[in-house]
């Protein structure tokens, strides 16, 4: 009898895609496999034929996707000493180097997350480059955050590299690749940069989420001031650049009105319908002009070098419905009046984000300055830029996620926080950073400031909403990355009888020593694709536990008793599709047999 063994490695994304592709092109696998010649002959209007083409490509692009395709066999682990409300939040923060996180996150957030905003680093030739070289085990991750707690030490990619380009792109390809297999359909993405890479980080993205979809390249008026010491032009600007999971279902709402924008409609004669605004009925183009007398006698025609802006048909029409003004004294050049009940219930978003709009660098130094103390961490965000993201990319009332995995100081969260502070809004996040060392009395990381900022306003927010009939989620759930909880074979061992019969061990003892029993439940929770906010609970008998885990869409069980008792099982009530997961010595062949009959059965 072959037993079902539980998940030790975060999901295959190479077999996940080519399971999409079967489903779609069933009859281009043979055993199994792709026969290319009858892919190439289904798509053969569609495939590239010239040898001329214009491609991207970049030293290290092979060694790219050998990282994406590569899995994970850490794990996350909770953290309930440095989280806030645990048991009643859904907001997370992951302290983990970002690509080994979007790994393990891959199925259990598959297609969940409604926006991804990041400010990764700029690659100025002082900014920190995150490595890839975390694959083996985690073995130089635990060694820079093990024991020591002191962190990641970043290197920076000196201009002088013969591969400062390749190298940063590297990074943001194999991130965004996988971040986009979190993005719903209906998703969006932010990405801060400058005029450093820009040009490449529109090349990345046009290849991984297609050019099809690109929404607009923003440009954020970062600085109020000029630099006088600047040798050419001082940069006042960064670009934000904005891209849909597909454009055809994407979401983007519009803009809050504000009293500036609704100043301009004014009711100048106790009109019913309410305040209005005067709207020319000129155009710059347009058919011939025309001469149109009104009830009133007035007679109006488009100045020269105008045109008419409605029909003869729509002016007769408007003339009836008295929505035309003719100034104070009744005889002055009509405008239609456009009345402001009528008009969008919110803006359309421009290109150039004002600093007087979405705030500027020195706010945003100001404003974790307040929370944490001067200099503990250079060159935030302001919380007003990223809010306006969640504005256009999010609903208040849908639980959506929004992503940052280079949360840096927490400007993220903290945006989160404030807009649904604001609008009594729902929405969650989900944050990631890297342990990065930094020089601070006060703080040893990155990750220890953006906890601490992401700790002090939600306890700001809880106490302002202690008014409020509506309870916010002001809290979070912490989780670091870890090695697993199973013994994972070690391939670099050397094979010799001492190290073998040593390795051979974890099969008949499959988890570390000291494990904790809820690292393995979370552990289980993410490499079976739940969520990490699932739900646990407690069913007793004695001295046995079994657990039970839900997530919104299902459930499962746990133990990891020695002995399961039958009367244990029956009081569960097992149905053929329920997951129920146990240790493999705790059940003979026969039980195997009985509960795999009556259930999905995973042992470890």
């Amino acid at each position: 009898m072959t037993t079902v063994k539980t998940s030790k490695e975060s999901v295959n994304i190479t077999e996940q895609k080519l399971k999409e592709l079967k489903e779609i092109l069933p009859h281009c696998f043979i055993e199994g496999k792709i026969d290319f010649e009858i892919l190439k002959k289904t798509l053969s209007n569609s495939i590239e034929q010239e040898d001329e083409k214009y491609i991207f490509s970049w030293t290290g692009k092979n060694e790219t996707f050998r990282n994406i395709k590569s899995t994970s066999n850490a794990t996350l682990s909770p953290l309930k000493d440095e989280s806030l409300n645990f048991d009643d939040t859904k907001n997370l923060f992951i302290e983990s180097e970002n690509l080994e996180a979007l790994k393990i996150l891959q199925k259990s957030y598959y297609e969940k997350i409604k926006m991804i905003y990041i400010d990764p680093p700029y690659n100025t030739g002082k900014d920190f480059v995150y490595p890839d070289d975390f694959r083996e085990d985690l073995k130089p991750y635990m060694e820079a955050t093990g024991e020591s707690h002191e962190g990641i030490k970043l290197v920076a990619i000196p201009e002088t590299s013969g591969r400062f380009h390749s190298t940063w792109i590297s990074m943001m390809y194999s991130r965004l690749f996988l971040s986009r297999n979190l993005l719903r359909e209906d998703g969006v993405l932010f990405v801060s940069i400058n005029n450093n890479e820009i040009h490449n980080l529109i090349r990345i993205l046009n290849e991984i989420f297609g050019d099809e979809n690109y929404i607009s390249c923003l440009v954020w008026n970062s600085k109020y001031t000029v630099s006088n010491d600047k040798k050419f032009v001082s940069d006042q600007h960064e670009y934000i650049l904005a891209f849909a999971k597909n454009i055809d279902v994407c979401d983007f709402y519009l803009l809050p009105r504000t009293e500036d924008s609704n100043k301009s409609y004014i009711n100048h004669d106790d009109d019913p319908r309410g305040p209005w605004k005067p709207t020319p009925l000129h155009a710059k183009s347009g058919n011939k002009n025309l001469i149109f007398t009104f009830k009133n006698g007035v007679k109006w025609s488009a100045p020269e070098g105008r045109f008419p802006r409605y029909s003869k048909e729509t002016l007769t029409r408007l003339d009836k419905e008295n929505r035309l003004w003719f100034g104070k004294n009744g005889t002055s050049t009509p405008n239609v009046k456009t009345f402001l009940s009528e008009v969008k219930s919110g803006l359309t978003p421009g290109t150039l984000w004002k600093w007087q709009d979405v705030g500027h660098t020195h706010e945003a130094n100001e404003e974790l300055a307040k929370i944490l103390g001067k200099g503990v961490f250079d060159n935030p965000k302001p919380t007003r830029l990223i809010r306006r993201m969640i504005q256009l990319a999010t609903q208040k009332d849908n639980e959506e996620i929004i992503l940052d995995f280079f949360a840096g100081s927490g400007t993220t969260a903290h945006a989160v926080l404030a807009q649904n502070e604001e609008d009594q809004g729902n929405r969650h996040f989900i944050c990631i950073q890297i342990p990065e060392m930094v020089k601070n009395g006060k703080y040893t990381t990155i990750a220890e400031i953006c906890k601490e900022r992401i700790r002090h306003v939600c306890k700001e927010f809880e106490k302002n909403n202690k008014k409020k009939s509506k309870k916010l989620d002001n809290g979070f759930k912490v989780f670091k990355l870890t090695r697993s909880n199973y013994k994972i074979w070690d391939k670099h061992t050397k094979q010799n009888g001492k190290e073998l019969r040593k390795q051979l061990t974890l099969f008949k003892n499959p988890l570390i020593d000291e494990y904790k029993i809820e690292d393995v439940i979370y552990e289980c929770i993410i490499k079976e694709g739940f969520d990490l906010n699932s739900k646990i609970e407690q069913i007793k008998e004695k001295k046995n536990i079994i657990y039970k885990i839900s997530d919104d869409s299902n459930h499962f069980f746990i133990t990891l008793d020695e002995q399961i008792p039958e009367s244990l099982i029956e009081k569960i009530g097992l149905k053929k599709d329920t997951l129920f997961i146990c240790l493999d010595s705790a059940l003979d062949d026969s039980k195997k047999l009985s509960l795999s009959l009556q259930c999905f059965l995973k042992t470890i």
